[in-house]
């Protein structure tokens, strides 16, 4: 419902006490930390990514800085995939890109076969995990150290940059270790000369071990919010879901649960949801992937659905060089922002005639013709935009 405003008569009788606002302007002027509200409540702003479907359902255009995103989804369904690419974006933007990699899985062949020689830019960095206390001080350290660089003009007024941490289940807080020790050796005092039962709860000590996570994951998060807001940077954590054996069957089709405690999901400005399915071509061959992008929350812009719903590709190699698939994702929703038409089996952009016959000959022909492409991608972009911020189309 469209928020409505005050009555014009109240407006101008406020405007016409040219005293009274006079007398609350030097008032106001006398607050120790209080500041205009221009100058402490700003609009989202966000980086470009090369996923424009993400940037469409975002509502924003891109990632959002100065804010904390949680993802999750199954399993080597592509959520490490799509950090790196948020990486990529950013550094292809001349912003910085830190990755925290927990997990010990991504090697430095598939970073290159996904980024190119980006792989190589001074602003990606990657952060030795130790224990989760050291994460947590390095991630402080590193928004810091960017935001004092900037104030001071070694950086541009405008740099930012993307921390990422895969996983936050497998940071390990040493304080937990010695804890869980104690109650080991605790065990064992209490059973000696007696016969010792099955330990309790999925983590041997009655789910103290994640109960204990999920406590520091609130505390860290409750650190992250205005550290993110202060030095204007974007956090990404990649979070474990399982199974929720007592979902509602009514609930559509979230039969899952995330993680790591209810603060990463409440205090996060974005939630997304990924999956995976197979891009095949009419034979049958599989020419790459096809993740889906759900966005469960936003507080950084209005659904217009329940949840909204986005994809990005990649390519195995047949057709394209491996790697993430721009073209098919732009052609998908070239076509339905109607910036490109059907015509029988061609795929036609009006102003610049047919592209191709079909989806993956189309493909093919963005990517011998990266000027092409290029404009396409900028065409897609003034459209997306265009419906995010027409008030006919939000109410």
């Amino acid at each position: 419902m469209a928020r409505r405003r005050p009555p014009a008569s109240i407006e101008s009788g406020a405007l016409a006490n040219r005293e009274r606002l006079t007398a609350m302007s030097n008032v106001a002027g006398r607050f120790k930390d209080w500041r205009p509200r221009a100058e402490v409540i700003r609009n989202v702003e966000a980086v470009p990514t090369i996923f424009p479907q993400y940037d469409d359902v975002t509502g924003v255009g891109g990632q959002p800085i100065s804010r904390f995103t949680l993802v999750h989804g199954p399993s080597n369904e592509g959520k490490t995939e799509f950090a790196l690419g948020l990486g990529y974006s950013f550094l292809r933007a001349g912003h910085f890109f830190g990755l925290a990699d927990a997990e010990r899985t991504t090697t430095d062949k598939w970073v290159r076969s996904l980024m190119g020689e980006v792989a190589d830019h001074p602003g990606f960095q990657a952060l030795p995990i130790k224990t989760y206390e050291q994460v947590r001080d390095s991630v402080r350290h590193y928004c810091d150290t960017i935001a004092s660089a900037r104030e001071k003009g070694d950086l541009p007024h405008d740099m930012t940059g993307l921390v990422v941490i895969d996983s936050i289940r497998k940071l390990v807080p040493k304080k937990l270790w010695e804890e869980l020790a104690k109650l080991q050796g605790d065990e064992k005092k209490a059973t000696k000369g007696k016969k010792r039962g099955a330990p309790k709860g999925i983590d041997g000590f009655g789910g103290r071990a994640g109960q204990m996570k999920a406590a520091l994951n609130a505390a860290w998060v409750d650190e992250l919010i205005p550290l993110l807001a202060d030095t204007r940077m974007s956090m990404v954590v990649i979070a474990r879901e399982t199974k929720d054996g007592d979902a509602d069957p009514w609930v559509g089709d979230k039969d899952w649960k995330v993680g790591g405690g209810s603060a990463l999901f409440y205090e996060a400005s974005l939630d997304v949801r990924i999956t995976r399915g197979w891009t095949k071509d009419s034979d049958g061959r599989i020419l790459g992937e096809r993740h889906k992008l759900e966005i469960w929350k936003t507080k950084i812009a209005g659904k217009q659905t329940k949840v909204p719903i986005g994809h990005f590709h990649t390519s195995n190699g047949t057709l394209t060089p491996a790697g993430f698939d721009m073209a098919r994702d732009l052609i998908e929703l070239g076509l339905d922002l109607e910036v490109l038409e059907l015509a029988g089996s061609w795929i036609k952009w009006p102003e610049h005639g047919n592209i191709g016959q079909g989806v993956d000959r189309s493909v093919v022909a963005l990517y011998k013709n990266p000027e092409l492409l290029s404009a396409l991608d900028q065409a897609v972009r003034a459209v997306s935009a265009e419906h995010r911020n027409d008030p006919a189309l939000h109410p």
